[in-house]
């Protein structure tokens, strides 16, 4: 095979090493030689190439092109050009520049030609782009606070801000088509050349130029430049010139009193050390460090903290020893532990460490600061006092939790509403288990149907129901159950007889415990709850829910009483049609069905929109019981009641140890509604740093607990409420339109009182029915007086404040007719014509009375109005009350 001249061997590999294509041709159009780059955008080989017509390898003809820039060279002896669209083998179409020049010969004539081409359909597509953006940002570049350019690859600056133009003392026009290299001190020049070749390389950089302006003044610029490049095309660069004149002077300021400094940190008595947490070694430490270890500065300084504080040749994290600097550094977040270490006598002293990281720069931490506090004979006090006081918090926490359960469960104005609650309190306390609730209907025969309640607490019962044999069963039950005098516990660990019935509720649970629900010595129902662990209850729990059943026993009777009350109403064929709780037959409430009736059957997110009052949540309950979810759980999330912190704790959940105070593992609300339904109730008061992760959550449906790492896929159905116009809030900024996008798939806004009053009769029954129910005594009815009262009045609570004022004239009535003077003054007023008044006004009033009256002492005032004091500060937020302005 014959050696190709060395001449030739070094052309070729130079053409091989321009990544551009280049092909050189002969007078007969004979490719004569190709680089690499022109065989790979045709995907040719250089046996099949060279010594071919370029028509035929490129364009597969028998004959020259009629449009040939390559023999338009060889008759003019010009170097020629063209801008051409060329179909390659891969069926791209692509924009290419193709130059074309002569070679000649010693004679001068024209004996081969030498084509180069240039892909520049992506610059072209990006100029494009440029060019119709161009005005868009203009506006916002120009009104930037730094200066803001752009160059093209040999730094020519082709956009330049006012901003920067006058920091250099030119007029926006005069800097266009300077080079940047002109504008600043020779020492500069050889950083900026060194960034020119990182920019070539896509590298993009933050880095100090001193530049000089036009009147001969220097200033420091902070320079943040990043390249433009296609298809690894390098067309200029970008950049932000922010002037850091002022702030280097300050650094020299600052450098100056390093020494000061470092006699500070040597008089901190908390043990400080540095460490540069890429490779470990001790940077820096103080005097009280250097006592505890026994060392001195030079024997400590640029070696590994492992080494000087733990006497260790490897690294903590091999043997997996926590690390807090490895995971501050590593978090760029503070950290703190309590670790036990060896003095420098050879004792174990316990220390709080804190470490916090320094972030340098590129946005790593440079430096950790670790500090040492002796906190030994601390934890030992602590651990005396929390000995002693063990077990006084555990009996304290217990009424305060049996107290507010109660409280909670006496507001409660629903059975079904009671029994999803008490379920829920369950739920949080053992996570593992099912409670399971049998309630006796008035006439002690059966019990209540899984219609009549909800069908989480008493499905079991209703599968046992459907069986005639298994019915009987229930029968018996019950009669059994009406025998009960004495609220015992029973067991899963007793060897005792029990009632088959039990035995097969009971059987799927390794480990349950069941009692009778008795108020004045008769049993109403049972309660059961059964661990789908073996795990079993402790006695304080056992003795917990006796007295939790034994406060409570008694609302249960009344709701019992209430829901064969309204039952009887219900089977009236005249009875209008409902969604559980939500009353009415106008036609906007009954739009209100059909829509109910038409989500539900999906599983949509959907945005209940209303005042407050209107039931919001009762329509949230309804689509959850139409649902295919409805034996799932139904988790309320009230948004506006926790602090943005606090409130990503409650629906996301937390790692023990997430923050102070997180001393376990909390399951958030999201979480807890696996499998069901999570209610989002006051979605518009959300903070905009929640809304984020609330965000991401809906997208995927997966997210973190607070303070964890792993994430967590639920399958959830999405309900959400707001007395808020979201689509304002969120053109206003407060509310992000994404979010409002995800959750307002399907809207179902809710009608005011005052739009459908002709409700008001079925309202006013429904609500007497139920307090009737509740008082114990004969329904009082209501007299016209009282009625035209009600019609005539506009209700600014809406339905809550319609129930709110019949609840009023309940109490009053003695009788068997509620007339005008048994309502609350403010209906009284609007009958007399004077200013309406609302019962949030009257509270709000009260509330201030007291607050003045006992000089703004909200203990005081809690004690007058017989609330707690959280729920004091709760209603003073409410209605707006400042604190005493003489405190200001």
């Amino acid at each position: 095979m014959p050696v190709a001249p060395p001449h030739e061997v070094s052309l070729a590999r130079i053409l091989d090493s321009i990544t551009d294509p280049l092909v050189v041709y002969d007078r007969d159009y004979r490719i004569v030689m190709a680089n690499r780059a022109l065989m790979a955008i045709h995907r040719r080989i250089p046996e099949s190439t060279i010594g071919m017509r370029c028509y035929g390898v490129f364009y597969g003809r028998d004959s020259a092109c009629e449009e040939c820039h390559v023999r338009d060279l060889f008759d003019t002896g010009e170097p020629q050009f063209r801008e051409k669209i060329l179909q390659l083998p891969d069926g791209r179409r692509r924009h290419f520049e193709i130059h074309a020049y002569p070679v000649r010969n010693a004679e001068g004539t024209v004996f081969q030609a030498i084509e180069h081409g240039r892909d520049v359909s992506d610059r072209k597509a990006l100029e494009n782009r440029i060019k119709t953006s161009e005005e868009k940002y203009h506006a916002i570049v120009e009104a930037a606070r730094e200066g803001i350019f752009i160059t093209d690859g040999e730094a020519r600056v082709t956009f330049a801000n006012r901003r920067l133009a006058g920091m250099l003392g030119f007029g926006p026009d005069e800097i266009i088509g300077r080079s940047l290299f002109d504008l600043m001190d020779e020492g500069s020049k050889t950083a900026m050349q060194e960034q020119l070749d990182r920019r070539r390389k896509d590298t993009s950089d933050i880095y100090e130029l001193n530049f000089r302006s036009r009147n001969g003044k220097y200033l420091v610029g902070l320079v943040s430049a990043a390249p433009l490049m296609v298809d690894d095309s390098f067309l200029g660069s970008v950049g932000i010139v922010t002037d850091i004149s002022r702030m280097k002077q300050v650094e020299s300021e600052l450098r100056s009193a390093k020494e000061f400094s470092e006699k500070i940190i040597n008089n901190i008595t908390d043990n400080l050390v540095v460490v540069n947490p890429a490779t470990h070694r001790i940077v820096q430490a103080n005097t009280s460090f250097l006592s505890r270890t026994g060392h001195a500065l030079d024997e400590t300084l640029d070696r590994p903290c492992y080494e000087v504080i733990l006497n260790r040749k490897s690294p903590c994290w091999e043997d997996g020893i926590v690390c807090p600097v490895r995971i501050a550094a590593a978090s760029k977040r503070p950290a703190q532990c309590d670790k036990v270490y060896l003095n420098s006598d050879g004792q174990e002293r316990m220390l709080h460490i804190h470490t916090y990281p320094l972030i340098g720069d590129t946005g790593e931490a440079e430096l950790v600061i670790r500090m040492e506090r002796d906190v030994t004979e601390k934890r030992k006090m602590e651990e005396a006092l929390a000995f002693r006081s063990k077990e006084l918090q555990k009996t304290q926490h217990q009424l305060e939790t049996l107290f507010e359960v109660s409280r909670r469960v006496g507001a409660e104005s629903s059975l079904r509403g009671l029994i999803l609650f008490l379920q829920r309190f369950a739920e949080e306390i053992f996570p593992d288990s099912d409670s399971i609730f049998l309630l006796l209907e008035t006439s002690g025969e059966r019990f209540f149907s899984h219609e009549k309640c909800c069908p989480e607490a008493i499905n079991p019962l209703s599968v046992l129901q459907q069986d005639p044999e298994r019915g009987r069963e229930a029968a018996e039950f019950a009669h059994h159950l009406r025998a009960m005098k004495d609220p015992r516990v029973v067991t899963s660990a007793d060897d005792r007889d029990l009632h088959p019935l039990l035995e097969r509720i009971a059987e799927p649970y390794p480990s349950w415990f069941g009692l009778p629900v008795i108020v004045r010595q008769e049993c109403i129902g049972y309660f059961l709850l059964g661990s789908k662990t073996a795990t079993g209850y402790l006695p304080e729990d056992l003795r917990f829910f006796q007295e939790l059943f034994a406060q409570t026993a008694g609302h249960i009777r009344s709701l019992v009483l209430h829901e064969s009350e309204t039952g009887r109403f219900r089977k009236d064929p005249g009875e209008p049609p409902s969604r559980g709780e939500i009353v009415g037959q106008s036609k906007k409430i009954r739009e209100i069905y059909d829509l109910i009736d038409l989500v539900a059957t999906s599983d949509a997110t959907v945005l209940i929109t209303g005042e407050n009052g209107t039931g919001k949540e009762l329509v949230a309950q309804a689509i959850h019981r139409q649902n295919y979810r409805r034996s799932g759980p139904f988790v309320v999330a009230n948004c506006s009641a926790y602090s943005p912190s606090l409130l990503e704790s409650e629906l996301f959940g937390h790692e023990k140890g997430a923050f102070t105070g997180a001393i376990r593992q909390k399951k958030g609300r999201i979480e807890r509604a696996q499998g069901g339904t999570l209610f989002l109730d006051e979605i518009g008061d959300i903070s905009l740093a929640t809304q984020v992760l609330l965000l991401r959550f809906l997208q995927d449906r997966c997210f973190e607990r607070v303070g964890g790492e792993q994430t967590i896929e639920v399958d959830v159905r999405v309900l959400a409420a707001t007395n808020r116009d979201l689509r304002r809030e969120a053109d206003e900024g407060r509310f992000r339109d994404d979010l409002y996008y995800r959750l307002n798939v399907f809207s179902i806004n809710l009608p005011s009182l005052r739009e459908r009053k002709e409700d008001i009769p079925l309202l006013a029954r429904h609500f007497l029915a139920r307090f009737g129910a509740k008082e114990g005594r004969e329904l009082p009815r209501l007299g016209s007086d009282a009625m035209q009262a009600l019609m005539e009045y506009h209700w600014p609570g809406n339905v809550r404040q319609l129930e709110n004022a019949l609840s009023y004239a309940v109490i009053l009535c003695q009788g068997e007719e509620i007339s005008l003077r048994h309502m609350p003054p403010f209906l009284k007023e609007t009958e007399g014509g004077s200013a309406e008044i609302s019962l949030g006004e009257m509270e709000r009033r009260m509330i201030l009375r007291a607050l003045e009256e006992s000089s703004w002492n909200k203990h005081e005032t809690a004690r007058r109005l017989k609330v707690s004091r959280s729920t004091l500060y709760s209603k003073i937020r409410r209605h707006g009350l400042l604190d005493n302005p003489g405190e200001r």
